[in-house]
């Protein structure tokens, strides 16, 4: 994978979390007063789930351009 594949995948990423940085915040205030619908609950629930899995894929495509640009 490229260093510039990475950087657009990082870019894309960040617009999209600007997109949804209202409604997780919104999400995430109900939560902490416990005041979540079930649906609000499920679509929380989703969207923590989404944010691991693109944290360790992130970690491994560091990890992986680490790797190509050593050897």
């Amino acid at each position: 994978m490229e260093k510039q594949t990475l950087d657009q995948l990082e870019a894309a990423l960040a617009a999209v979390r600007k997109d949804l940085a209202p409604r997780v915040e919104e999400l995430a205030q109900k939560s902490t007063a416990g005041v979540l619908t079930p649906e609000e609950h499920r679509e929380y629930a989703d969207v923590v789930r989404l944010n691991d899995m693109i944290s360790l894929l992130r970690l491994e495509a560091e990890e992986l351009w680490t790797l190509r640009a050593a050897s």
